[in-house]
C-alpha cells in the first residue's frame, strides 16, 4: 500500500512545464497474474488539475488514493494554470504537453497506441473545466501525432458546466489566492477579463464552453468505447449540477456507457470531503463494470462540506 510522501508529490518526476510522473517498482509477473484473474487494473492514470487551488498538497491527497487502489499502474499528472484557458492558443497548449505525449509513448509502446481500442487501459480522471481543456488538447494532440489514447474510463469531477458569464466568473474566481487584499484585487481584475473572454466566445473569436462540451462527447477527441463517471455535488456553485447531468444525458443519448454519481452539500471539487469512501469506491467499481446503485443513496439532510479539500 501506499504512502503519503513527507513533502507531497515528491515521488513524481517533473518532465516538463507542469506534467510530473510516477512509475511504480513494478512486478510484472504478478501483473500479468492479476490480468489472468480478470482484475484488470489500469496500465496508466492520468489526472488533469483543475486551476488556482489545486496544490501539490491537495492533488497529492488524489494522487494517493490512486496509487492505493491501482498500486501497479503509471500515474501521469497534468497541472492547469490560468494561462491554459485564458491566454494560450491550443496548438501552445499541445505543443507544451509533447512530454507527457511521450511519457504515455514510453509506458504503452506502439501496440496499445496505433489504433483505437476496445478495452483500453487508461483511466483519464479531469477535475472541473481547467482539467476538461487539457484532457481534450491531450487527446487532440496524441491524434496529431498518429496516436490513440486507449482510455478504458474518464471520470469527470465537479464538470462540465455551462457558458454564461456568471458562472464563468464564478470558476475563475476559485483560482485566486484567499488571502486579503490580493482575493478583493483579483476579483475585480477578473470581471472585465472574463467579460471580454465572453464575449469574444459568443462571437466565434474563442473556443466556448459549450465547445468544450460538445468536444468532451465528440468521439474523434476520446474515442467511442470510454465508460464515463460523472462524480458532482448538488451545492456546487461554481458548475451547477443540471449542467452535469445534462451533459451525462447527452453522452448517453449518443451510445456512450455514462453514469453518475451526485454528492449533496460539497462545494465544487471537494467531493471527498463530504464522503470519500463513497467517492473512491465510485471510481473503482466503475472501472471493473460493478454495478454503482448502491453508491447513489446519500442523506441529503447533512450541513454544508468546508470548501477546503
Amino acid at each position: 500500500m501506499a504512502t503519503t510522501s513527507q513533502t507531497p508529490l515528491a515521488e513524481f518526476r517533473h518532465l516538463g512545464q507542469n506534467i510530473f510522473l510516477y512509475k511504480p517498482e513494478t512486478d510484472k509477473s504478478e501483473t500479468a497474474i492479476r490480468k489472468e484473474e480478470g482484475h484488470s487494473p489500469p496500465s496508466l492514470v492520468i489526472v488533469c488539475t483543475w486551476l488556482g487551488g489545486a496544490t501539490a498538497k491537495r492533488i497529492n491527497k488524489y494522487t494517493t488514493q490512486y496509487r492505493q487502489l491501482f498500486p501497479h499502474a503509471c500515474i501521469l499528472l497534468i497541472r492547469t494554470i490560468v494561462l491554459d484557458i485564458t491566454v494560450r492558443s491550443f496548438r501552445l497548449i499541445r505543443s507544451r504537453l509533447a512530454p507527457a505525449r511521450d511519457a504515455i509513448y514510453s509506458i504503452l509502446g506502439d501496440n496499445d497506441l496505433s489504433r483505437e481500442s476496445t478495452d483500453g487501459c487508461i483511466l483519464l480522471h479531469v477535475f472541473s473545466h481547467g482539467g476538461c481543456n487539457t484532457a481534450i488538447q491531450l487527446a487532440i494532440s496524441m491524434r496529431e501525432n498518429d496516436m490513440y489514447l486507449p482510455l478504458r474510463q474518464i471520470v469527470f469531477d465537479s464538470c462540465p458546466g455551462d457558458a454564461t458569464f456568471r458562472k464563468a466568473y464564478d470558476a475563475a474566481t476559485i483560482s485566486l489566492p484567499q488571502s486579503q487584499p490580493a482575493h478583493s484585487v483579483g476579483r475585480a481584475a477578473l470581471y472585465p477579463a472574463i467579460a471580454v473572454i465572453t464575449g469574444l466566445q459568443h462571437l466565434g473569436i474563442m473556443s466556448s464552453v459549450r465547445d468544450m462540451r460538445a468536444e468532451l462527447n465528440d468521439s474523434n477527441v476520446f474515442g467511442s468505447h470510454a465508460r464515463r463517471l460523472y462524480l458532482y455535488s448538488a451545492a456546487d456553485q461554481a458548475v451547477h449540477f443540471q449542467d452535469v447531468q445534462s451533459h451525462l444525458e447527452t453522452a448517453r443519448a449518443q451510445g456512450y456507457r455514462a453514469d453518475g454519481v451526485v454528492f449533496q452539500r460539497s462545494p465544487h471539487v471537494a467531493l471527498i470531503l463530504e464522503d470519500a469512501v463513497r467517492y473512491w469506491a465510485a471510481i473503482e467499481s466503475f472501472w471493473h463494470g460493478w454495478d454503482l446503485s448502491r453508491l447513489r443513496d446519500v442523506d441529503a439532510a447533512l450541513p454544508p462540506c468546508s470548501s477546503n479539500p
